[in-house]
């Protein structure tokens, strides 16, 4: 066998053994007793919830499963940038829709075409048809866009500077006017793209925008 086809199988092989599984845990990726949530008993003692986050205006109300930290940031990373899609059914049961929002569309946080295509899918499309398939809410990726291929949200960028490179980014369908939108993303820091995404929908009609994220540092 060429040694670049070694190396190949080599670095498959690397990525299956770190996979999560029936006995893998989903976040410390260590063999370990697996309940059905995915998680060992050790990891699932370390989660903290956020029942009660906080968000400004264009976003009219806010659902966040955990509180993020370094277990959960090494997750978001191997699902969204490693391809790992089983994270999607994994992250979708620390995401929520009250009743109370009677919500007519879930939208995941669109990315720009050029980037879903290198990376190859949009995590938080899948994250949306998941939540989708739970709660009996549709979903769809057709009526908000990327019109503007901006730098990542990176923690290097202060609060100031993420808006500035998010503002003007994204574009909508004038078919959410009169929605009750509940936007879906993985991670809630700053929250400069989803109040960017909240603003154009309701710059378009949307009578309502929420936001169900998977993860926050405190809020």
């Amino acid at each position: 066998m060429p040694v670049s086809e070694r190396i190949k199988t080599d670095l498959n092989f690397l990525a299956d053994a770190l996979m999560p599984g029936p006995y893998r845990c989903f976040l410390c990726l260590e063999e370990d007793m697996i309940g059905e949530d995915g998680l060992c008993d050790a990891c699932r003692a370390e989660l903290k919830y956020l029942p009660n986050p906080t968000y400004l205006a264009p976003l009219d109300g806010v659902t966040i499963g955990l509180q993020y930290n370094d277990k959960l940031s090494s997750a978001v990373m191997r699902f969204k940038k490693g391809g790992q899609k089983a994270y999607a059914g994994f992250f979708t049961q620390y995401l929520s829709v009250p009743e109370e929002w009677q919500a007519d569309m879930l939208i995941p946080v669109p990315m720009h075409p050029y980037r879903r295509w290198r990376r190859g899918f949009n995590h938080t499309e899948l994250l949306a048809s998941y939540l989708s398939a739970s709660v009996g809410v549709p979903y769809s990726s057709k009526l908000l866009f990327k019109i503007r291929n901006t730098r990542e949200q990176k923690a290097s960028l202060g609060p100031a500077e993420r808006r500035r490179n998010i503002r003007g980014s994204f574009a909508c369908d004038p078919l959410v006017k009169g929605m009750r939108i509940v936007l879906i993303d993985d991670v809630f820091t700053t929250g400069a793209t989803v109040y960017e995404c909240a603003k154009v929908l309701k710059q378009a009609g949307a009578k309502k925008v929420y936001l169900s994220a998977v993860t926050s540092p405190a809020h």
